[in-house]
């Protein structure tokens, strides 16, 4: 293939083919980087939070916990606490499904705060609901202000000095490295999609003639014959069809990594494809589209509203009124069935016009 290329790489190059392939791998290959700088500028942003998630829970004493003013300034806030003991506070987070009426109609306890003893201090924990160990793996975040107002205001009456007591601080130990497995679930996935754009736009580089658009307009003939006709009919009599590239022998469909090209000549079958959408089964409204296909039975569709469907049409049976037009479920049956015997049709009528 590459001694292949090497012959009519010189021919090719600067041809309408020639650009839709470097267009199509560029396009390939800026979706893969920006894929790859997608999940690199999120693991860049959240850096902190990947570093404790690798590294683990480390442990800390209560001495420690006492000098922290602002959790946000750790590096290490996965922490494991070990406690002399747990007391639940009753204070629960509830997540309700209510009928639009207002009525509830089920309940899923999503966490429980504990308070953890730690010798003088007092530490509020929330946990998973019936987690009732001594010791908590979990971020170290500041006390949420609702929270305090819950579990620690409603002691000041009796205790006054329950401010001082408790740590102005929360251990949220409700599962920590979920969100990172959910990010690794996606991340990961999303780098392996990147690197294989990335890998099959090297390989289409490596040998241009394993590329879709040079193989579908092989088809057709020799690659350059083709190339060369193309660039000359798009100097000449050229123009746009739903938002197609029509000369007189090609219509050329660029897509973001694509460029179908199909040969006017060779068109065997041309019909308009109306698709009816609903809602709740109420009719929301219909699309239009012209489906054609070429002796190899290859098909192209374009979509477009009614009226330049049918301009499609007419320019189809302008240019080829040998080829069959119009749809029926007998049609669709002989070309499954027999489609060599349905282009000999074609092509007999074709001698005949």
């Amino acid at each position: 293939m590459e001694n292949e290329w090497s012959l009519i790489g010189t021919q090719m190059r600067g041809t309408f083919l020639a650009s839709q392939v470097d267009r199509a791998n560029r396009n390939l290959f800026c979706v893969g980087l920006a894929l790859i700088l997608a999940v690199g500028a999120y693991g860049a942003f959240q850096w902190k939070y990947f570093y404790n998630f690798f590294k683990g829970p480390s442990d800390i004493e209560v001495n420690s916990l006492s000098l922290i003013n602002n959790p946000e300034s750790l590096l290490r806030y996965f922490v494991t606490i070990k406690g002399e003991d747990s007391l639940d506070t009753g204070l629960q987070d509830v997540e309700r499904t209510e009928s639009q009426s207002g009525v509830v109609q089920s309940e899923t306890v999503k966490a429980e705060y504990a308070i953890l003893v730690l010798g003088k201090r007092l530490l509020i924990v929330k946990r998973n609901p019936k987690d009732d160990g001594k010791e908590y793996h979990g971020a170290i975040t500041e006390l949420p202000t609702d929270v305090h107002s819950k579990i620690v205001t409603p002691l000041l009456g009796e205790y006054p000095n329950a401010d001082s007591v408790f740590l102005p601080l929360m251990l949220d130990a409700t599962g920590f490295r979920s969100d990172g497995y959910v990010a690794l679930a996606i991340g990961l996935p999303v780098l392996l999609f990147a690197a294989w754009l990335i890998r099959k736009v090297a390989q289409r580089r490596n040998d241009p003639l394993s590329h879709p658009i040079f193989k579908a307009a092989s088809r057709y003939g020799s690659l350059v014959d083709i190339a060369q006709q193309i660039d000359l009919e798009l100097k000449g009599n050229a123009g746009r069809l739903c938002g197609a590239i029509v000369t007189p022998s090609w219509v050329l469909v660029k897509g973001m990594f694509s460029c179908a090209v199909f040969h006017i000549p060779d068109v065997v079958w041309a019909y308009k494809k109306v698709t009816k959408h609903s809602v709740n089964f109420i009719p929301t409204g219909k699309t239009y589209s012209t489906l054609m296909f070429d002796r190899y039975g290859v098909s192209l569709e374009m979509d477009e509203k009614r009226d330049k469907t049918d301009a499609v049409l007419t320019m189809l049976g302008e240019k080829t009124p040998w080829a069959v037009f119009g749809y029926s479920d007998e049609l669709k049956k002989i070309a499954q069935e027999n489609w060599s015997g349905f282009v000999a049709a074609v092509d007999a009528r074709r001698i005949g016009a």
